[in-house]
């Protein structure tokens, strides 16, 4: 019972740290990426956080807005909202890819909730072209540590495309593109 309970505490202080830590990395503006086995898929989950100085509401304009996003994220090479009921939305939004691969077109339902204290984005693909299986994912924006003018944005997307990529190529867009969403929308909005 007692090495249950020391062990516990020892967990619980090593996980306050570790939050700790990855708060001050985000608080300098550092944009941290994680990734996260999916069952049944050999594509992961990529999980990318990070702080944007401007207020929840601007962020959220621009992510729950998909034909902005040509202009606020990386590799969108077209973008349309098909419709709008409520809190659903529907859209069409083509992926440009580097030769010799082909563009990656889907169309995503997506809900929204807004606020007051979290806004998310969370999408499922309805249906894509034949090179997609999958394409998941969220936005979730808070305020970051309770400044109302920082906001801190944590994009979630797991897509899979039919077409075999090399596990090189997808290493490499994980460092180097993820993080491009955050950069994108911090060019956009401070």
């Amino acid at each position: 019972m007692r090495r249950t309970l020391a062990m516990t505490v020892v967990f619980l202080l090593f996980s306050s740290a570790a939050y700790a830590g990855e708060e001050a990395r985000l608080a300098s503006g550092e944009i941290l990426v994680e990734t996260q086995d999916v069952a049944g898929s050999d594509i992961p989950r990529v999980i990318v956080k990070g702080v944007i100085a401007a207020p929840v509401e601007r962020v959220w304009h621009e992510v729950s807005n998909c034909e902005r996003y040509p202009g606020t994220m990386p590799n969108i090479e077209s973008a349309r909202e098909i419709e709008r009921r409520g809190d659903t939305v529907v859209c069409e939004v083509v992926v440009s890819l580097p030769f010799p691969l082909s563009n990656l077109t889907s169309r995503t339902r997506a809900t929204h909730v807004e606020g007051p204290d979290r806004w998310t984005r969370t999408w499922t693909m309805i249906e894509g072209d034949w090179d997609y299986k999958v394409n998941d994912g969220s936005w979730v924006l808070t305020h970051f540590q309770g400044d109302s003018s920082r906001t801190l944005a944590v994009y979630t997307i797991h897509a899979e495309p039919n077409t075999r990529v090399p596990q090189r190529l997808r290493n490499r867009a994980q460092r180097s593109s993820m993080p491009g969403a955050i950069e994108a929308l911090r060019d956009a909005l401070e």
